[in-house]
């Protein structure tokens, strides 16, 4: 039997054991079309810097759709209605960072009975919604140095109209200036005074009036996300998470541990950034472990590290697999990274989908490209069906990672493995987590340390992630130990404790093979004439050996297609295209051009 709090809707709050599924509202799906705007104001389908029709009836048709992958929350756009436009008119407000009133819902988005049943329906799934809150900003109202609005009627709704709520001040240019960060405007959009009692008390009514039941933690969210964290006081972030009553994580957009670890004394959690940028290092670009190592060995200056939002991708980032040279294997192996790993895992809409947005991104068009439509909802493609495990392996085991310590096993500078174990040792219960960032297949043998009673000589451990794959604890001096060899771009979760048995797919691969010498530090590329290929834009290729590099693919191309390969993208191959059908291996041998 659910329990309902006084306004009617389940009582959830966020926990270390939630598994998040970050949705932008706009680009999920369209429930209702009569909320979509003006036909080529803005509501322009295709061009992703307008309105594309996303709406929380669609969100509710798909529900069972993210119940099925098997998550416990979703994270979703910001609510409240928000200017048409920006200044400039380049782009409209469907992200829900252009506040124009902050207790009116944005009706691109449908009505507030529709947010309600949203809030609703997602309860009876036992799954909840976070809701993602604005406090540093509105939409670009005053323009600088101006203090009066112009035209006067062009302001946002009472009472944030009153231009003394405003710090009013030029862009952040030096964003390592606290000063400058927490008064100057962020990206032109109107900065708000919280030391003002009038501003911040409206702010936080908007979100919670006790005396009327009303704003938006009525409608049942389980927390928030706050955006923007560092541009604002930290006293009037635990202020006003104290306030509501509700977990809230922070969003900083940092590499410094440091910094998030002091905001995460205020905020019940936080965003996982200097991981996440360490993350792209490893599984994207394949440098060494030596960075992730360095993150996790400041886990101490974190209250609750558990409490760290993990993640490969969003809204503000590249997506994935076009930072990854749309490489499926390099997705698999990152995304059980984030779910072994200490911290609450989100996903962003669409991966299992395998989008990958442009894999053109530049600074210019990066917070559209990767904020794409969804492009289906197939519970079918081995993304989806990987996850839904992950996300079985997480429910199964929910407060071994949830709460359990994360103990570094095996560490070596330049080595292409990374080892370490979640424990519970009260319980005796640990799963030893095993990864591979190279593109061959590893041997090792590991030296398990702890006292885990889980890792006992004698003892077999299954593989999470391929039930296949079994190994016996072996006795070896101080510590037991076990050998093991871990598939290319592969992960290994090995427990002690069985599952049901889990097979993964064989998955219908494209394999370019190139024999080719390169040389010392050198790299080839690949091009082509169909996405992910481009032929203005290599794809980079994996060295196997001193004279073979390869490129596999897993999504469906065109049937057969062309491509070249190129020497540090820059110089071509003697020769014509090559053509490849899909699920072919193909061997070529190749020269180059003059390289003199």
């Amino acid at each position: 039997m659910k329990t309902y709090d006084k306004m009617g809707y389940a009582d959830f709050s966020i926990r270390e054991s939630d598994r998040i599924y970050m949705i932008v509202t706009d680009r999920f799906y369209d429930g209702d079309p009569d909320n979509n705007g003006i036909l080529g104001r803005e509501y322009r389908p295709g061009n992703l810097s307008f309105y594309q029709g996303g709406d929380w009836k669609g969100m509710i048709q798909k529900l069972p759709y993210i119940k099925k992958m098997g998550f416990t929350a979703i994270w979703i756009s910001a609510p409240q209605d928000n200017e048409l436009f920006s200044r400039s008119g380049d782009e409209a407000g469907y992200h829900g960072y252009y506040t124009r009133d902050f207790n009116q819902v944005n009706p691109h988005f449908g009505t507030a009975c529709d947010l309600a049943a949203l809030v609703q329906a997602s309860a009876e799934l036992d799954i909840k919604v976070i809701l993602d809150v604005q406090l540093n900003h509105t939409a670009d109202y005053l323009q600088y140095p101006s203090r009066t609005y112009d035209p006067p009627e062009y302001h946002p709704a009472p009472p944030f109209n009153n231009p003394d709520w405003y710090h009013n001040s030029p862009n952040i240019v030096d964003f390592t200036n606290p000063e400058e960060r927490q008064n100057y405007s962020l990206g032109g959009l109107d900065d708000l005074a919280q030391e003002n009692p009038e501003c911040f008390r409206a702010l936080k009514e908007a979100y919670w009036n006790p005396a009327t039941q009303e704003g938006w933690f009525s409608y049942g969210f389980a927390g928030s996300r706050i955006d923007a964290v560092l541009e604002i006081p930290a006293k009037y972030l635990e202020e006003f998470q104290n306030y509501t009553g509700k977990p809230a994580f922070g969003e900083a957009l940092t590499g410094s541990v440091d910094e998030n670890a002091a905001l995460a004394e205020t905020l019940w959690g936080m965003l996982d950034y200097p991981l996440y940028f360490q993350m792209n290092y490893v599984f994207c670009l394949g440098h060494s472990w030596e960075g992730i190592h360095q993150i996790f060995s400041q886990d101490h200056k974190y209250p609750c590290p558990n409490r760290l939002f993990t993640f490969l991708d969003n809204h503000d980032r590249a997506r994935f697999l076009a930072n990854a040279g749309d490489s499926f294997a390099k997705l698999r192996l990152a995304l059980a990274f984030i779910y072994a790993a200490r911290g609450i895992p989100i996903v962003y809409y669409g991966t299992e989908q395998n989008m990958a947005g442009d894999y053109q991104y530049s600074e210019e068009n990066l917070n559209r490209v990767n904020r794409e439509s969804m492009t289906g909802f197939s519970t079918e493609t081995t993304i989806f069906l990987y996850l839904e495990h992950l996300n079985h392996i997480r429910e199964v085991f929910t407060d071994l990672f949830s709460n359990g310590r994360q103990i570094e096993q095996y560490f070596c500078t330049d080595d292409h493995v990374y080892a370490f174990s979640r424990e519970l040792p009260e319980q005796a219960e640990a799963v030893l987590c095993i990864f591979n960032n190279s593109p061959v297949r590893q041997e090792r043998v590991l030296f398990i340390k702890g006292d885990a009673k889980a890792f006992t000589p004698d003892g077999i451990l299954a593989d999470l992630l391929n039930s296949n794959n079994r190994v016996r604890i072996q006795s070896s001096g101080r510590y037991p130990c076990i050998s093991i060899s871990i598939p290319a771009y592969g992960a290994m979760l090995l427990s002690s404790k069985c599952i049901e048995n889990y097979i993964p797919p064989v998955y219908r691969q494209t394999i370019i093979r190139i024999h080719y010498d390169a040389g010392w530090g050198n790299r080839l590329t690949i091009r082509g004439n169909c996405a992910p290929l481009h032929w203005d834009l290599g794809q980079p290729c994996d060295n196997i050996s001193n004279n073979l590099w390869q490129y596999v693919l897993e999504r469906p191309m065109e049937d057969p297609f062309l491509f070249k390969i190129l020497l540090n993208d820059s110089v071509w191959e003697n020769g014509e295209n090559h053509c490849v059908r899909e699920g072919e291996i193909k061997d070529i041998y190749v020269s180059f051009y003059d390289l003199g």
